[in-house]
């Protein structure tokens, strides 16, 4: 059963990206890491779990909690503390990794407020050993690694919609659809023209809308 607290989290941490026609960003010369922490600590409030040894405020308890979500190949990406890392990778691909790193830590956050007793070293490795094993962790990464959202996002409710979607295993219904507008029209054509480029992902074109190959 969805916690009370995942929405409010997912809201809270995906404040800091922008849309621009469609196309989902973090903010420039930003390390996901450094992005990370500030969710973190907005997730961490708001479940506000009953953690008297203060073991989730320990320097390390972002890099556990990453590290459980992320296999060894992402891993680099959202635990560096510099930029440089990020360098070969366009706003689709950090934007992807920021959510799966959002969702992943809201249902781990989730998790860990159902163990129903005060929270423990212990009792957190286990649930981030449980998670990194799971297939529910591998089926939501991958439902957020192949959606299109991110090329053709046009409100931060459809993102939180999306993560809940991909927390809960539910078939996802997008409301970021624009009416077809003469202006309507114009942003799906930018937002065409942008991922034009990137043949293998799923572009997600609306019903009726094709690609002509120019001669």
């Amino acid at each position: 059963m969805p916690s009370a607290h995942q929405s409010p989290s997912i809201e809270a941490s995906i404040d800091c990206l922008s849309l621009d026609l469609g196309r989902v960003a973090i903010p420039a010369e930003a390390c996901l890491f450094s992005l990370l922490s500030e969710c973190f600590s907005k997730i961490r409030a708001i479940f506000n779990l009953y953690d008297p040894d203060g073991i989730l405020a320990q320097s390390s308890a972002l890099e556990r909690i990453l590290s459980a979500i992320f296999d060894t190949t992402s891993l680099a990406f959202v635990t560096e503390r510099t930029v440089r890392i990020l360098a070969g990778l366009d706003d689709h691909d950090k934007s992807c990794l920021f959510v799966q790193a959002v969702a992943g830590m809201t249902l781990l956050f989730r998790r860990l407020s159902s163990v129903g007793s005060v929270l423990s070293d212990a009792i957190i490795s286990r649930e981030l050993q449980r998670f990194a094993e799971s297939e529910h962790r591998r089926l939501m990464l991958e439902k957020i690694g192949g959606s299109s959202l991110f090329s053709s996002c046009y409100t931060k409710s459809s993102i939180v919609d999306f993560v809940m979607a991909a927390i809960e295993e539910q078939e996802v219904v997008r409301r970021d659809r624009l009416p077809l507008s003469n202006a309507g029209e114009d942003l799906l054509s930018d937002a065409v023209a942008w991922v034009s480029d990137r043949p293998c992902k799923n572009m997600g074109l609306p019903w009726g809308f094709t690609i002509m190959t120019l001669n």
